[in-house]
């Protein structure tokens, strides 16, 4: 036999050999014992000494601000946002997927958050938007109370005359004024004093609820209001978005994600993290850092044979498998340094 055969057939055997250690119930031996194996492995081995904190910040780097990522995410999101609404599960009342004790813990940790429910509501009371809003309404409230008082002296004796006449009177002296800058100015500081008055009022009503307010208010209220909503279907909730609506959700917030991703405070937060994450685990052992989060032993060889059958099979039932065995394997039949051994 010549070496070339004698290297084709050898080749040919140790091929058939790994495809059949891979397949069958020949792999679960194989995974049990390279699992172990690697786990002796990372019970000698720490964080630090096979992984460089710098390597895994750039990689964080890159991934979070400078990959570019596809501009149809917005869109495939909100499809599938759409998708979701429209699943029957959503029938299912509120209440029933998240319970309520998680809803309380929640609510505790809210209700702790004193200085930031008290400088939430000074921000609305402080801002200029919400006061002109308000004095808009002071002054429809004002003109409605004139209404009211027309249909009250309509049923006094009198009453209905003196009304008019004072009505006129002042009708006179609006139009004498009305369209001239003294007009104007009436009109301006009229809305402005409604919008001081307006802030005067948010304000107040701020520190009254800030000061008067206690804790186990603000837990009960909190708690009734998702005792109305624990029996109401998530269907209800999700429909309060329409689908136009969630599309521009998701695509503003991608727009927010672009802008916050390229900025160095995004990239300090990232350094820092990856930092924390190696002080913290950096001296560990890795079987053990494995353990830490969850994973041991048998959860690797349980989603090891969960996953691995099914694309093993489909990678040899394309003729793929092979391929791959055979490429990894042939360079060393075909060197020089198998040749002098076949020789």
């Amino acid at each position: 036999m010549t070496e070339p055969d004698l290297a084709r057939r050898l080749l040919d055997a140790h091929v058939a050999h790994e495809m059949a250690a891979m397949r069958g119930v020949r792999f679960l031996d194989l995974v049990t014992g390279e699992i172990d194996f690697a786990l002796r492995a990372a019970s000698e081995l720490t964080l630090d000494q096979v992984m460089p904190r710098d390597l895994i910040k750039e990689v964080a780097l890159k991934y979070v601000s400078n990959f570019r990522l596809p501009g149809a995410i917005p869109e495939v999101a909100g499809a599938l946002a759409t998708r979701l609404k429209a699943h029957p599960a959503n029938d299912t009342p509120l209440g029933k997927v998240v319970s309520r004790p998680r809803i309380a813990e929640l609510v505790e940790a809210l209700v702790e958050m004193r200085t930031l429910r008290q400088q939430v509501l000074r921000s609305l009371a402080d801002n200029t938007g919400i006061q002109a809003g308000v004095g808009t309404l002071m002054r429809g409230t004002a003109r409605g109370a004139v209404d009211t008082g027309r249909r009250f002296a309509d049923n006094l004796p009198g009453g209905s005359l003196g009304f008019s006449i004072a009505e006129r009177v002042a009708g006179r002296m609006a139009d004498t004024v009305k369209g001239t800058p003294v007009g104007a100015a009436v009109d301006q500081s009229a809305r402005e004093l409604a919008e001081r008055g307006a802030g005067a009022l948010l304000g107040y009503l701020t520190d009254t609820a800030a000061s008067s307010v206690t804790d186990e208010e603000v837990h009960d209220a909190l708690l009734e209001v998702w005792d109305a909503l624990a029996t109401r279907p998530v269907r209800e909730l999700a429909d309060l978005v329409d689908d136009e609506q969630l599309v521009a959700l998701f695509v503003g917030l991608y727009q927010v994600w672009l802008d916050v991703r390229d900025s160095e405070y995004l990239q300090a937060l990232v350094d820092t993290g990856v930092d924390f994450f190696f002080d913290t685990y950096g001296s560990f052992t890795l079987d053990r850092l494995l353990e830490e989060w969850g994973l041991g032993r048998d959860d690797l060889v349980e989603e090891a044979l969960r996953f691995g059958p099914p694309v093993i099979e489909a990678l040899a039932e394309a003729g793929v498998l092979e391929q791959l065995v055979r490429r990894r394997l042939s360079s060393f039949y075909e060197s020089p340094e198998a040749r002098v051994l076949l020789g």
